[in-house]
């Protein structure tokens, strides 16, 4: 059995939603307990070591995920590579997270882990975006050439501003062997108001397809809800 032992996000994080971040890890996995991967946050989070990090975790349920055994995903950041690799140093000596591991492991299975750095570009208003368990649609794709890709998703986003969802762009900088290199993500205060207009409805939708039909593959797309986020005041 593969245990979340490598897990490394949980001290010292600044994560709100993967459209927001500034680099990070998502980390799938196949949740046996739920309720004992919640507890198992929950303590680690009430710990000396939890209480000393800055930030937050992020809880999602997977509600279709193709043939992806995972059940859930967690994700984090953080400010930058440095507070990362200050995070790994400090949890490698910590009592706290070898305990939140073992407990973890008998709750939880790892799947698969993912390394994310947002490219900075984002659409939607958030004011309207409000909800405690929001609705998410990531769309992974391999793009062979990122800078017309962005180009062309930011002509897109500048002409539906007044969506009910924001969106954003982000690389990924490591997905093992995929061919995965961005996804775009777009968040909603539910699954009606995610799902209830196809993006092929989105304005300038065919001239954005048109000009990324060259450069652009759609790998895989999930749907997900939030469900838990831990935040420390430092």
């Amino acid at each position: 059995m593969k245990y979340i032992s490598s897990l490394v996000f949980l001290v010292s994080v600044t994560f709100s939603s993967l459209v927001f971040s500034q680099v990070g890890i998502k980390y799938d996995i196949n949740a046996s307990n739920p309720l004992g991967v919640v507890a198992a946050m929950d303590k680690f989070y009430a710990s000396s070591t939890g209480q000393a990090g800055s930030g937050s975790v992020t809880l999602y349920q997977y509600v279709a995920n193709g043939d992806n055994p995972a059940t859930h995903a967690f994700l984090v950041s953080f400010s930058d590579f440095e507070d990362m690799q200050s995070t790994f140093a400090r949890n490698a000596l910590s009592q706290d997270w070898a305990t939140f591991l073992v407990e973890l492991s008998s709750a939880a299975e790892q799947v698969s882990s993912v390394m994310f750095r947002s490219t900075g570009l984002n659409g939607g208003d958030p004011s309207k975006v409000t909800s405690a368990n929001t609705a998410h649609y990531w769309t992974y794709i391999s793009v062979s050439n990122p800078s017309a890709y962005a180009s062309a998703w930011q002509a897109l986003i500048a002409q539906n501003a007044n969506v009910d969802f924001t969106s954003g762009l982000t690389e990924i900088l490591a997905h093992g062997k995929s061919d995965i290199t961005h996804v775009v993500t777009q968040t909603a205060n539910d699954l009606p108001t995610l799902l209830g207009t196809p993006n092929s409805d989105l304005n300038g939708w065919g001239d954005f397809v048109s000009s990324v039909s060259g450069t652009r593959t759609v790998i895989t797309r999930d749907v997900l809800t939030r469900l838990m986020n831990w935040t420390n005041a430092n």
